[in-house]
């Protein structure tokens, strides 16, 4: 069994966010922090200089994941978005430890582009980076393919991606993921897209989780959703999986209240990765 190193990256959209290093105190395990010196701003407005604030910091969580891999451990991050998985992805590629397939447990797409958002949130366009979806805002330069390339990730296969349970979808983001290549499935229906013959890497955004009471801290409340036990079940389950990497989108570690929130997840983390 792979031995596992743990990743801490307190960041939000490239914004520095400290609360969240509470989980290597909470958690009996040992972590990394993953962070810039000279990034520590809690506010970006420009969204071009997001962008860029998260191609540093995830090109240095790459480096970390790419050393991990490269030396036979497991990579696990936490850290505040989806784009974090950029960083992960991309340093398992640099390790030549691409995984086989890809699964994506989210509440939301995250397969916007700047055709299809009305908010211009870059929290909604992960998915669409990691595949390498074709990108340009009017009047700008390709930042998305500028992040892309500061990281150092290749495109991801579409077809090698099974994505649940995205029962959230914006208008345009729905066809856009309709017409791709990737695999949309219910939580219970996620280990007939999976075999135990080939590598996995898990990305799991907490908000997928339907835990308004235990998890008061998620960044959205999305209804009708998997319980903590569901994705208790899940994961173990998926621990007899060959796990390549596991990666965290967190939650509001600045509203999480006597750490609900941390704790819940450190559990699950726990189940899928025991030991």
């Amino acid at each position: 069994m792979a031995m596992t190193r743990r990743l801490l990256s307190p960041y939000l959209m490239g914004q520095r966010r400290n609360g969240l290093a509470r989980v290597a105190q909470l958690d009996q395990h040992a972590w990394e922090l993953v962070a810039l010196d000279d990034a520590t701003a809690e506010r970006i407005t420009d969204k071009s200089e997001q962008m860029r604030s998260m191609g540093r910091i995830y090109a240095r969580l790459a480096e970390r994941v790419c050393d991990a891999a490269a030396a036979g451990q497991r990579p696990l991050s936490i850290a505040g978005d989806c784009v974090s998985t950029l960083g992960v992805l991309a340093g398992l590629q640099q390790a030549g430890r691409q995984p086989q397939r890809i699964l994506w447990l989210d509440a939301h797409g995250d397969f916007h582009t700047w055709g299809t958002t009305q908010t211009q949130y870059l929290g909604g366009m992960p998915l669409a980076m990691l595949v390498g979806r074709s990108d340009r805002r009017r009047h700008a330069r390709d930042d998305i393919h500028a992040l892309r390339a500061t990281v150092g990730v290749r495109p991801y296969p579409e077809a090698q991606l099974v994505l649940s349970d995205a029962r959230d979808l914006d208008p345009g983001e729905d066809e856009a993921l309709a017409q791709s290549a990737i695999v949309r499935c219910d939580l219970d229906e996620v280990l007939t897209h999976l075999s135990p013959h080939e590598s996995l890497y898990v990305h799991f955004d907490t908000d997928v989780l339907d835990a308004r009471q235990e998890m008061p801290a998620l960044k959205y409340h999305v209804p009708h959703g998997p319980s903590l036990a569901d994705m208790a079940t899940l994961f173990t389950q998926l621990r007899n999986y060959p796990l390549v990497a596991v990666s965290v989108s967190a939650w509001h570690a600045d509203q999480d209240k006597d750490d609900q929130a941390a704790r819940a997840c450190l559990n699950l983390l726990q189940v899928l990765l025991p030991g």
